[in-house]
């Protein structure tokens, strides 16, 4: 039934899609992935087995009025689908009566619309351009979709405007044909149907489409700075249960009505000077928690042809959707700070080094936290604690002519624990139609709090794959990881890829 689907909405795009001139340019751009692979939880049950097929096709439509004239009123068409099987699923994860492996919302072949939309451009002079339909938008809120309307006005003094509007794309509405990826974190939603009002009440219902809307202000025509301003409002429909027992006569207690999902402004900024280097920063605020959920700001400094240096700070505050239940616990920020160096020696190889500290904010003194070996007591809260790790990186790449090597290495350590390793990639292509790949990597941890989950992990990854013509490729990898803590774990990936041209 879902490939019948696939099938049908692909051809439904070329129908629906407007009458296509003879210039129109049409794109076709498939790919194939398939992955197996079995793992066990580190306490031996319950075990994963899956096969999963992973498949996109995507229809790209230009100059649907005619000829692409520079500046002149133009329309395109873009859609792509996925179809994600998994044929390695026990129906006990999809059956509400097996309470010990059943997995609320699991789908054994979904469908999305990853994104589907009408574009025009250089409308009224040249200043007006629209989008309808699934889109993306990516700014300093992040990368976000939603299915409906949004219009660009271009001014005369080196501003853009942008508002839209419509739904957040979300799972659970099979209608829809849409995925959660994209809405707030910290909930769990999807379609409630067949389930009992009592029956895992932290799967919220998904029913109701959640209305969005946003607007946005952006920097045009200078071409040493960048900067756009961001605000967008997402609000909640559908009824959720807020009690998390039974009352006495059974009843579970439910709110609905509309309500606030997510609301933030952003700011983000570039400067740039191809002689001296760049500034970049960025902020936003949170207006459900009422704070600066995150800011940034990084330095590039070309100290030489072949020379970079630069330095990075930023902090990040977790949020959550206005549904979520972790809203009501406890959580706090933490801060990166890192310096960096580059240095490109030619086109054929560089190398690159950082180094900083990240701290974290702690709930009580960090110190009165108990390891897992001694008897559970509460922490010290009279006082807010701070923990901070020192870390670090090292990679260099060197290329020929038809491949090359790369070597990357990590470590973070603090009293916590630590984090080390790297890995190492070679990738080399043959006759112009064949390439292989080897990648090998070794990393070690500790954590402080849980002694007994230290280890250090191995895996190397093989791969190989033939082009059959232009843009076409063909290609497998088999991918082995072993550490105490889970055994062996195998991963095997097979891929093909392929566009057609009118």
């Amino acid at each position: 039934m879902a490939r019948r689907t696939f099938a049908f909405l692909i051809g439904l795009a070329f129908l629906t899609c407007p009458e296509l001139s003879e210039a129109a340019q049409a794109e076709v751009n498939a790919t194939s992935d398939a992955q197996f692979y079995t793992y066990s939880s580190p306490y031996g049950e319950p075990t994963v087995r899956r096969r999963r097929y992973t498949q996109t096709l995507a229809l790209h439509v230009t100059d649907i009025t005619g000829d692409r004239v520079a500046f002149e009123p133009d329309l395109s068409f873009r859609m792509r689908l996925r179809l994600d099987s998994d044929f390695g699923q026990l129906n006990a994860e999809r059956d509400p009566n097996d309470a010990g492996r059943y997995v609320p919302g699991l789908e054994q072949s979904p469908l999305d619309v990853m994104y589907a939309y009408l574009e025009g451009n250089h409308y009224f002079d040249g200043h007006l351009g629209f989008r309808l339909g699934r889109q993306y938008v990516t700014d300093a809120l992040g990368w976000w979709s939603f299915d409906g309307g949004l219009v660009r006005l271009s001014t005369p003094v080196y501003l853009d405007a942008e508002v839209y509007g419509g739904y957040e794309q979300r799972g659970g509405l099979p209608a829809m044909l849409g995925t959660s990826r994209y809405s707030g974190d910290g909930v769990y939603r999807g379609d409630r149907e067949d389930l009992e009002l009592g029956f895992y009440p932290h799967y919220l219902e998904e029913s109701q489409l959640a209305p969005a809307y946003g607007f946005a202000l952006e920097s045009s025509g200078v071409h040493f700075l960048h900067a756009r301003l961001s605000y967008r409002k997402v609000i909640n429909r559908d009824a959720v249960i807020v009690s998390p027992f039974r009352a006495p006569d059974g009843s579970l207690l439910k709110m609905g009505g509309d309500r606030v999902s997510s609301e933030r402004i952003g700011y983000s900024m570039r400067l740039s000077e191809s002689s001296l280097g760049g500034l970049r920063g960025s902020a936003v605020y949170d207006f459900y928690n009422q704070l600066f959920s995150d800011y940034a700001l990084a330095l590039d400094w070309y100290v030489a042809d072949k020379v970079t240096l630069g330095a990075d700070y930023d902090y990040y505050y977790p949020t959550f959707d206005g549904d979520s239940i972790w809203n009501w616990f406890t959580h706090s920020g933490m801060t990166t700070m890192l310096g960096r160096a580059e240095y490109r020696h030619s086109r054929s190889w560089d190398v690159a080094a950082s180094g900083g500290v990240r701290t974290f904010q702690t709930e009580g003194d960090s110190g009165s936290y108990r390891t897992e070996s001694e008897a559970l007591q509460d922490p010290d809260r009279s006082q807010t604690g701070m923990l901070s790790d020192v870390m670090g990186s090292v990679g260099g790449r060197y290329r020929w002519a038809d491949g090359g090597v790369e070597l990357r290495s990590m470590g973070e350590i603090g009293r916590r624990g630590h984090r080390v390793g790297g890995d190492v990639t070679t990738r080399q292509s043959f006759e112009g139609r064949y390439d292989a790949s080897v990648i090998l990597s070794l990393y070690d941890w500790d954590d402080a709090l849980r002694p007994s989950r230290d280890a250090t992990s191995f895996s190397y990854v093989v791969g190989g794959g033939y082009s059959l013509f232009e843009r076409t490729r063909v290609g497998v990898e088999w991918e082995h990881a072993m550490n105490r803590l889970v055994g062996q774990r195998f991963r095997m990936l097979a891929t093909l890829d392929f566009t057609v041209l009118n």
